[in-house]
């Protein structure tokens, strides 16, 4: 008889200080699963101005529009009756507005660049930008000749009606600035990332400097050791990241670093990852696997890079808008035919991917 009374009590203290710790052990974090959004995906099947385009990044404007910023472009050779487009590209970049309902303009004038070259055989590719006032400044890369160009050039337009004013260019310890940038109001700069000599094949070293937002030509600082130097070359490394394939954006208050395996063939870079730190220089952490991208051919999948954090974007699920382009299948499959293409293989592609997933902090 004891016994038994013996073992209701212990049945009976279990049981309560269960029900006690209940709501102190913390509900077991559920991490979201990534997944493609189709529907804002339309919002790029347009059927003239850019048709399809490589490398998209946005910029938040202040009147409550976004600039895209392509690189290579297919501008007005869309086909109504077949549905296809010209097999090759014939802008070297181009932009886009879209109003607060996604309602898409083609910013070329006819099918002619977006950034003007300034160079004879040589054109820009645009990176990021930044607006202050009444002007958007245009981070690009020039490409052309033989020798690789690693000089920061800041393209200016007026906002809000884009007249292009002019190029400037800097020369900052072969380091290329611009691949992404943001303005932080609070302390009055604006923050841009570089890569030292970039190699699409190569793990590229990553920096971060800084200016005063109302003055782009004004003393640039670059980040080293905790503090902020004023010598290029003094620049410490903050990252390393795959190719040209990274996008660092502040996400609430975390800082958040994507990269994607490069490779710029078929088969390959199909992998994106996510770190995140406190600060605009990191340390960034918990490197780790978000997505894997399925597009494909049968069992090829397409050459695909530049991963694109897009905040602005972020829904009521708490999911993240980020994209890629795809460039065909490469080698491994022909898609061309009879001088047309099918636009879908070559049009950026729209990913959801819950906070959770890229950080438990948020």
């Amino acid at each position: 008889m004891k016994y038994c009374i013996h073992v209701i009590l212990l049945i009976i203290v279990a049981f309560t200080m269960n029900a006690c710790l209940k709501g102190r052990i913390p509900v077991e974090t559920i991490i979201p699963v990534s997944r493609v959004d189709s529907v804002f995906l339309q919002h790029f099947r347009q059927t003239s101005g850019v048709i399809a385009a490589e490398g998209t990044t946005s910029l938040p404007l202040s009147d409550g529009r976004t600039l895209w910023l392509f690189g290579k472009a297919h501008l007005n050779d869309y086909n109504s009756v077949s549905g296809m487009m010209a097999c090759m590209p014939n802008a070297n970049n181009a932009a886009m507005l879209s109003d607060v309902s996604m309602n898409m303009s083609t910013l070329n004038v006819g099918n002619n660049d977006f950034i003007p070259s300034n160079e004879t055989g040589k054109w820009f590719i645009p990176l990021h930008a930044y607006q202050y006032n009444d002007t958007v400044y245009v981070f690009a890369k020039k490409q052309g000749g033989i020798s690789l160009n690693t000089r920061t050039y800041i393209v200016k337009y007026r906002f809000p009606d884009f007249q292009y004013l002019k190029v400037d260019s800097m020369s900052l310890n072969q380091t290329m600035y611009g691949y992404t940038s943001y303005v932080d109001t609070g302390k009055g700069f604006c923050y841009v990332y570089g890569i030292y000599r970039p190699d699409t094949l190569a793990d590229n070293a990553l920096y971060v400097a800084r200016f005063p937002m109302n003055d782009i030509h004004s003393k640039w600082q670059y980040y080293a050791h905790n503090d902020w130097v004023d010598v290029a070359s003094a620049a410490q490394i903050i990252a390393y990241v795959p190719g040209e394939n990274f996008s660092v954006r502040k996400i609430k208050s975390r800082y958040v670093l994507l990269t994607q395996a490069y490779g710029k063939a078929c088969n390959k870079g199909t992998e994106i990852y996510a770190q995140s730190g406190a600060n605009p220089w990191g340390d960034f952490l918990n490197y780790h696997l978000i997505h894997t991208i399925g597009d494909s051919l049968g069992v090829v999948t397409p050459v695909c890079y530049g991963v694109t954090l897009h905040p602005q974007y972020l829904n009521s699920d708490n999911e993240v808008l980020i994209t890629y382009s795809i460039n065909g299948y490469g080698t491994c499959i022909p898609t061309c035919t009879s001088g047309y293409d099918n636009p879908d293989y070559y049009r950026i592609r729209t990913l959801r991917v819950g906070l959770k997933k890229i950080d438990v902090a948020f």
